[in-house]
């Protein structure tokens, strides 16, 4: 969030299937039809983590 106003540096550009190039990226990407699940073994587990956008999530 910019406390600035933003100039964009151009158009939006298309960048084609996100979840191609998150494979061809290496990145492991989780498609789940709930997140609350996964955040209870997260929060029991050793991770350190943050919640602080989990109140945009469906319940």
């Amino acid at each position: 969030m910019s406390t600035v106003a933003v100039t964009p540096l151009g158009p939006p550009e298309r960048v084609g299937d996100l979840f191609e190039l998150h494979e061809e990226a290496g990145i492991q990407l989780r498609v789940l039809p709930s997140l609350w699940p996964f955040w209870d073994e997260v929060i029991a587990s050793t991770l350190e983590f943050s919640g602080i956008r989990l109140r945009n999530a469906r319940r």
